[in-house]
């Protein structure tokens, strides 16, 4: 059996491992319309800063490592039409500008997503990037050694354009962040998106709100200023668009595959498509959120990892499942981590649910103990069961142990009351007698039982 990858990033390379590891004598072939595959775009920030110094060290896996498992990997190779019905693809050669067909028993598409490009007069402009793929790294890292940017504008305050703040503000590049929205962070409780925005002004990052790109004005053919849509003009010879991303979903579609709700390909828990013996996963697909049920979109590397395994497995022959999300999600902006799992106040009480929080701010260990740091966090439940909806902390403090706790209890379905009552490791140098998630699971539980 012929099994074909389109896309070698994430969830292809992952596909095609896990494809190989179920069953190796299947003819496995992947094509990577890029130089580079199976790399971690999440690393691409701290490369930029140096403080990762090699940049090959993100490239996880090579073609020729690939190869050693008897997995033909096509670089520069771009997949631009499916026939279904005849199991064809069309396969371009980007290097020699050729095309060629070829057929396969099953097909996995991975295509991922794409930034999201606004079309305003100077995007064109030298100076203009975003920050996707690998070739994106290399051209961020050429336009900072040609331009020598002073000042820097990053339009959108999501997770890539804060990870990048800090990232301009290492170089020594003055950073202003441009949002459209009236506050950065939406999926975040307001008073926790706060806290983030709070940080960012101490450390001397600009924060415009409410206001969206109008154009980008230049001179000489590069940028040297960005027009806002109330007539604002901030000085930058660096602009990164950083507003989003979208699915890459044109091939699948021209190729009668269904797509969901959300604008990603849709697929059932078994990572298949609408069209027989074709599967997606990664940024290109949508899956389930756990908590409501519905449909959604998080272009995120270990989603695409976890789909891409269930889609390799399937594809393969076995029988796997991706159960969905529940919308765990973390990033780092000079010393401070944010996290979120799960739902906000707002999405519980979108979703039907009828949510009550705490909030509390606590040490990460023993408060005695050198070298303590602080968190913030909030905690929220179903008023009427107890149930555990979501949780998001925000701290220089060890914020990751508390969200994946919070999300190994979102997936036990645990009440507040159960997760006070759980067994932690404690020490002094890792955790107060009382981890701050017990805690809040403690407040949360009074809570209900007062309004009860």
């Amino acid at each position: 059996m012929r099994i074909i990858v389109i896309g070698g990033v994430a969830a292809g390379a992952k596909a095609a491992a896990k494809a190989r590891r179920i069953d190796a004598s299947h003819e496995i072939i992947m094509y990577q319309d890029e130089a580079e595959m199976s790399y971690s775009a999440c690393g691409m920030p701290y490369v930029i800063s140096g403080v990762i110094e090699n940049e090959r060290s993100i490239i996880i896996r090579t073609p020729e490592e690939f190869a050693k498992q008897g997995i033909q990997v096509w670089t520069r190779h771009r997949v631009v039409a499916i026939d279904a019905a005849k199991q064809q693809l069309t396969v371009k050669n980007l290097n020699e500008d050729t095309v060629t067909s070829i057929g396969y028993d099953r097909l996995i598409i991975a295509t991922g997503a794409a930034p999201i490009v606004p079309s305003v007069p100077g995007i064109t402009l030298q100076g203009v990037l975003t920050l996707r793929s690998f070739s994106d790294l290399a051209r961020f890292k050429t336009t900072l050694t040609e331009l020598q940017p002073r000042h820097a504008v990053i339009i959108g305050a999501g997770y890539i354009g804060l990870e990048l703040a800090e990232t301009l503000h290492s170089l020594g590049i003055k950073t202003t962040l441009l949002e459209k929205s009236l506050r950065i962070l939406p999926k975040f409780d307001p008073d926790m998106a706060q806290l983030v925005h709070d940080y960012l002004l101490e450390n001397q990052v600009d924060i415009l709100l409410g206001d969206g790109l109008a154009q980008l004005n230049g001179s000489d053919g590069k940028v040297s200023a960005v027009q806002t849509e109330t007539g604002r003009i901030i000085p930058a010879d660096l602009v990164v668009v950083a507003i989003g991303v979208k699915p890459n979903v044109n091939l699948a579609q021209a190729a009668g595959i269904q797509l969901g709700c959300t604008g990603a390909i849709a697929v059932d828990a078994r990572m298949a498509t609408s069209i027989s013996g074709i599967y997606a996963a990664g940024d290109c697909c949508e899956t389930l959120n756990r908590l409501t049920g519905q449909p959604t979109w998080l272009p995120l590397g270990d989603i695409a990892n976890l789909q891409g395994r269930v889609a390799g497995e399937n594809a393969a022959g076995g029988d796997a499942l991706f159960p969905g999300v529940l919308g765990t999600a973390i990033f780092k902006t000079f010393k401070c981590a944010v996290a979120i799992t799960g739902l906000s106040e707002k999405a519980a009480f979108d979703a039907g649910y009828n949510p009550v929080s705490v909030k509390m701010t606590a040490n990460d260990c023993a408060g005695y103990y050198p070298g303590k740091q602080v968190l913030t966090l909030t905690l929220t439940a179903n008023r009427n069961d107890g149930r555990l909806l979501g949780c998001q902390a925000v701290g220089s403090g060890k914020v990751d142990k508390i969200i994946d706790i919070a999300a190994t209890a979102l997936l036990g379905r645990l009440t507040c009351s159960e997760l006070e009552n759980a067994d932690f490791a404690y020490a002094p140098p890792f955790s107060p007698v009382l981890s701050p998630i017990i805690v809040a699971a403690s407040l949360l539980s009074d809570k209900l039982n007062s309004s009860n």
